[in-house]
């Protein structure tokens, strides 16, 4: 069998938006899916193509946002990442708002149903053309109207539980979204 069609097996992925900033101040935020919260610990696990901005502007500033999104904004996580040139604004080609965080230089991402603050604890290893970053979560920020308890927060939420090629969104509750906009950078 062949090793992409073997990949068919898997689920598809939780998606994330990463929000950076490099040196000058320019903000950037791209969707990730290759992301893994390390329950109890306080920690973010994220990996991040050596190409993209965000790995440069985390190389740089030690520091990021990750955000999680609702399944309203889909079109817009696609928009987000598709490649722009270095300086053009992802969150002003996708409509996004960025907002002052507390403890970082990263911005929170305002439509996301939750932002995490992150500084960077440590690059754990590169593979390949990828980087994996553990973040260290300094600040949390959601809504607490829609957090009852966990069961049916985590039942009822209209976060993206998913994507497939980078297009295609789905909720727990199986609601989806097709942007029909692709590629998709992951």
């Amino acid at each position: 069998m062949e090793v992409n069609k073997a990949f068919w097996l898997f689920p598809p992925r939780l998606v994330v938006l990463v929000s950076t900033t490099d040196k000058l101040g320019n903000y950037n935020v791209a969707p990730h899916s290759e992301f893994i919260n390390l329950y109890g610990d306080k920690h973010l696990l994220i990996s991040v193509s050596k190409d993209h901005d965000t790995y440069a502007n985390i190389e740089e500033t030690r520091e990021f946002v990750i955000g999680i999104p609702p399944i309203s904004i889909a079109k817009a996580i696609s928009i987000a990442g598709k490649s722009f040139p270095k300086g053009v604004s992802e969150f002003e080609k996708a409509s996004l708002t960025p907002l002052k965080a507390d403890k970082v230089k990263a911005p929170l991402i305002k439509e996301c149903i939750a932002n995490f603050e992150c500084e960077l604890e440590k690059r754990i290893a590169d593979v390949g053309e990828t980087s994996l970053f553990l973040g260290r979560i300094v600040a949390t920020h959601y809504n607490e109207k829609e957090v009852t308890d966990e069961i049916s927060t985590r039942m009822n939420t209209k976060a993206i539980l998913s994507v497939s090629k980078g297009k295609i969104f789905t909720t727990i509750n199986k609601e989806t979204v097709d942007t029909k906009i692709s590629p998709y950078k992951v």
